[in-house]
C-alpha cells in the first residue's frame, strides 16, 4: 500500500514538471524569435574610429586667427587679376641727392657749341651750377680784355629749335659776353616726364676761334 502512494506521488511530480516545461517552452521560444529579428533588423554599429571627420573642431579667435584667415583665405578673381594700370604706378623716384655732369672739358669754339642734357622726370630743385673761362686760341692765355668774350645761353628744347633756325627765342638765361663766369641757375621743375635742356656757348665770328675751359653740372 506503502509503495503504491509512494508511485503515485512520484507520478503526479513528473506530471507537475511536464507541465511546468509545457508552457514555459512556447513563451521564451517567441521571445527568442523577436530578439533574433531585432538583431537582424538593426544591427549594431560599431564605434567609429577616430578621424578627421568625426573630431570636433576647434576654432582659433583673436586677431592672430583674423590675420591667419586673411591669408589663406583665396582672394576674389577681381582682386587677382591686374586692373587698368594706374598714373600713381609708373611714377619715378625722385632725383634728390644725385648729380648730373654736362660738360667738364676744353674745347675750341668758332660760332657756337651746344651741350644739350636732360633733367629726369619728377626734379622739383633741380640747380645748373658751373664755371667757364675763355682764351684767344692764339694766344693760349686768359684774356683781360674782350676780345675773349664768349656768350651763354640756356634754352629748352622748343626754344633750341628755333635758335638753330636763326631766330631769336626768349631763352631760359642770356648772360652778357665775358670770359669769366660762374653760374648758378634753377631750372624748372619737371613732371611726369623726362625735360631737355641746351647749354650753349656763342662767339663772335668776327673775333676769331677761342678756346673755353668749362665744367658745369646739375644737382637735384
Amino acid at each position: 500500500m506503502k509503495s503504491a502512494l509512494a508511485w503515485f506521488a512520484v507520478a503526479g511530480m513528473l506530471i507537475a514538471v511536464f507541465v511546468h516545461y509545457g508552457n514555459s517552452v512556447p513563451k521564451m521560444k517567441p521571445l527568442a524569435g523577436a530578439e533574433q529579428s531585432q538583431e537582424t533588423e538593426t544591427p549594431a554599429t560599431p564605434n567609429p574610429a577616430p578621424g578627421p571627420a568625426n573630431q570636433k573642431m576647434v576654432t582659433m579667435v583673436g586677431p592672430l586667427a583674423e590675420w591667419m584667415g586673411d591669408s589663406t583665405e583665396a582672394k576674389p578673381a577681381e582682386e587677382r587679376h591686374a586692373g587698368k594700370p594706374h598714373p600713381s604706378d609708373h611714377i619715378a623716384l625722385s632725383p634728390v641727392g644725385s648729380s648730373t655732369v654736362v660738360v667738364r672739358k676744353t674745347f675750341g669754339i668758332s660760332t657756337a657749341v651746344n651741350f644739350p642734357f636732360e633733367i629726369p622726370a619728377h626734379a622739383v630743385t633741380a640747380q645748373l651750377r658751373g664755371t667757364y673761362r675763355s682764351f684767344v686760341a692764339q694766344q693760349s692765355v686768359q684774356a683781360s680784355d674782350e676780345t675773349a668774350d664768349v656768350a651763354f645761353l640756356l634754352m629748352n628744347e622748343e626754344q633750341y629749335a628755333t635758335f638753330i633756325k636763326g631766330g631769336s627765342p626768349d631763352v631760359l638765361m642770356n648772360l652778357e659776353p665775358s670770359h669769366a663766369q660762374d653760374v648758378n641757375f634753377g631750372l624748372p621743375a619737371s613732371r611726369e616726364l623726362p625735360v631737355k635742356y641746351h647749354l650753349v656757348f656763342r662767339n663772335n665770328p668776327g673775333e676769331g676761334k677761342k678756346i673755353i675751359q668749362a665744367d658745369f653740372h646739375v644737382d637735384f
